[in-house]
């Protein structure tokens, strides 16, 4: 079986296997604080092939911290000139929602040679998604009668369906998740990725980030102005503008390359 292949059934077996979206740290008497979730240690395991995969755990709620968590797994494609290696280089490829497990797990086709010759590639699911504690709102069949109903409100019929399906799902992840769906926000995996830096014993956070990882980037340079090490940006998405607003600018963008 090849990597690939290995990889795609173990994404699999962790869709089904998506209860309970969180966990209770049960091998711990004490209660957790910050404090303890900023100096866990990372055990890394050998994985396919090249790689090396850990779970770090973050707080469900980060307001009121309890032994409730969320295990974010992480993966890390090893610098190749480990001896003089510049640190580690955080990636996610957008969404939101991407698996940025799956993306650098791709590592050798998201970046040169002469990055990965200096760097460790490291990507983590958010949580919530992916391999980390992930929500699954509908069953198969669910699903498939949702994709099969209208994806455009062009008449009243259709927009009154896309509407009850909309108020569906949302019902259906919330009996699913309880109130832990009012926390998988991208300003608390912000700050899931500043326990990441930390965890990697990093002293500033470099980080590549496309289209919705620009605003994980930017709300994280927000929060850590210090810790921002080297930062791209690519495909930039204004951390002002309102979603109604950022959907339309893209639908625009979409219709207008698809016209050239």
């Amino acid at each position: 079986m090849t990597k690939k292949k290995l990889l795609s059934l173990l994404l699999i077996i962790a869709v089904f296997v998506s209860f309970p979206v969180y966990s209770k740290f049960n091998n711990s008497q004490k209660k957790w604080t910050l404090i303890d979730f900023q100096n866990q240690e990372l055990k890394w395991q050998n994985c396919y092939g090249n790689f090396e995969c850990s779970t770090l755990l973050v707080p469900v709620d980060y307001d009121k911290i309890t032994n409730d968590v969320f295990h974010l797994k992480v993966i890390k494609f090893k610098a190749t000139d480990q001896r003089q290696k510049l640190g580690a280089l955080i990636v996610n490829p957008g969404g939101p929602g991407a698996s940025a497990f799956d993306y650098a797990y791709n590592a050798e086709n998201i970046v040169s040679a002469a990055i990965r010759e200096k760097y460790d590639i490291v990507g983590f699911d958010q949580r919530g998604v992916g391999q980390s504690d992930p929500i699954r709102c509908l069953t198969d069949k669910e699903t498939d009668e949702m994709l099969a109903g209208p994806m455009i409100a062009d008449t009243p019929e259709n927009q009154r369906k896309m509407i009850e399906n909309a108020k569906f799902f949302a019902n259906k992840c919330k009996k699913v998740a309880g109130n832990k769906l009012t926390h998988l926000s991208t300003l608390e995996s912000a700050k899931d990725m500043e326990l990441l830096r930390l965890a990697l014993e990093e002293p500033k956070l470099n980080y590549l980030g496309k289209s919705y990882g620009t605003y994980l980037g930017t709300l994280y340079a927000f929060l850590y102005p210090t810790k921002v090490g080297k930062m791209i940006l690519d495909g930039a998405i204004d951390p002002s503008m309102p979603i109604q607003k950022q959907n339309l600018a893209q639908a625009i963008g979409f219709e207008l390359s698809l016209n050239k």
